[in-house]
């Protein structure tokens, strides 16, 4: 399978805090995008690097996405951490040893702020892989840090051969249960 195959609207979904009395109803909207949900977990367990890279930018370039559905499908929370004004989520990795120290951060109203993670073994193409997944997108770039110019759901990358963040744009944040 390939990214462009994949059906995204899962992580743009946001669920109705809502009581359903009708039980058929009910069951359909908990199930709503579980096909595409196994999917996408299926498609970043075994993907290349470079493929999971691009699903993470391609999830947020456009809109602001749900940021804990993204941790569910590719990791567990083996430790919660309350900060200052934040959260910090450390997650350990279910699927993928090439990766190492994923953290998500929430703010203290519980909106995915950003994500970050350490690459084992050097990723010397990630710069040629951030700039093709944001081909339609301005930006500039100063260093090793990508800065939208947009309405995107992302407000940066900061990314070397070893190292990936991703900072959401706050200014379209939202909750998404």
């Amino acid at each position: 399978m390939k990214i462009e195959n994949l059906d995204f609207g899962a992580f743009y979904y946001v669920e109705a805090m809502k009581m359903i009395d009708d039980p058929i109803e009910s069951v359909n909207e908990f199930m709503k995008f579980e096909k595409e949900k196994t999917e996408i977990e299926l498609f970043l367990k075994d993907c290349s690097l470079k493929d999971f890279i691009g699903v993470i930018i391609t999830i947020f370039k456009d809109k602001y996405a749900n940021g804990a559905l993204l941790g569910a499908l590719i990791s567990e929370t083996i430790q919660k951490e309350k900060q200052l004004n934040e959260i910090l989520y450390v997650k350990k990795f279910q699927y993928r040893d090439d990766l190492k120290s994923l953290k998500f951060r929430y703010n203290e109203d519980d909106h995915f702020e950003s994500l970050e993670f350490d690459i084992i073994i050097p990723f010397t193409q990630i710069s040629h892989i951030i700039e093709e997944s944001l081909m339609e997108k301005k930006y500039s770039k100063n260093g090793d840090k990508y800065i939208l110019d947009s309405d995107s759901g992302m407000e940066y990358i900061e990314a070397t051969p070893t190292f990936f963040k991703l900072g959401a744009n706050m200014k379209v944040s939202k909750k998404f249960h």
